[in-house]
C-alpha cells in the first residue's frame, strides 16, 4: 500500500515524510522507521522530525535525542518545532522546555523546513518572543 502511495506522489513531484512519533508503541518506531527509509531507497520519502515527541521518548529513557538527529537527520525534509516539559507535556512554546535546540537544530540539513506546531492555548505574545528568539540563535 505504501508503495503505490510512494509511486503516485513521484509521479506528482510531492515528497512524503515519515513523522517521529510520540508513543513508544506507535508504528513505525525508530529502529523500523531507519530500516523502513533504508528499504524504501527513494530520495522523494524521507523524515520528518517533532522535536517534542522525540523529547519525550528522550525523557522516557527510550532514546537518546542527538543521537537519534545523528542517525536520522540527513533524511529530514522538515521538522515541527514545539518544546516539552518534563516528562511528557509537549506543543509548548519552543524555549519554554527542556528541548535543547541549539545542540539539536546544528543536526539538521540546511534546507530543512521548521513548522511551529503547540497548543491553540499558547499566548501570542510568548510565541513571537518565542520566533524572536529563534530567528536570533537559528536565522530566518
Amino acid at each position: 500500500c505504501l508503495l503505490r502511495i510512494i509511486d503516485h506522489a513521484d509521479s506528482k513531484n510531492v515528497r512524503i515524510a515519515l513523522e517521529s512519533r510520540r508513543g513508544y508503541e506507535e508504528i513505525p518506531t525508530e529502529r523500523e522507521l531507519t530500516a523502513l527509509l533504508e528499504g524504501i531507497g527513494c530520495a522523494r520519502v524521507g523524515y520528518w522530525h517533532d522535536f517534542g515527541h522525540s523529547q519525550i521518548k528522550e525523557n522516557l529513557g527510550f532514546i537518546d535525542h542527538a543521537e537519534w538527529l545523528r542517525t536520522i537527520g540527513p533524511r529530514a525534509f522538515g521538522c515541527h518545532v514545539q518544546d516539552c516539559i518534563w516528562p511528557a507535556r509537549d506543543h509548548e512554546v519552543p524555549f519554554t522546555g527542556d528541548v535543547d535546540f541549539e545542540k539539536l537544530v546544528p543536526l539538521l540539513p540546511a534546507n530543512c523546513l521548521f513548522v511551529w506546531e503547540m497548543s491553540s492555548n499558547k499566548p501570542a505574545d510568548a510565541i513571537r518572543q518565542s520566533v524572536q528568539i529563534w530567528k536570533e540563535r537559528f536565522g530566518e
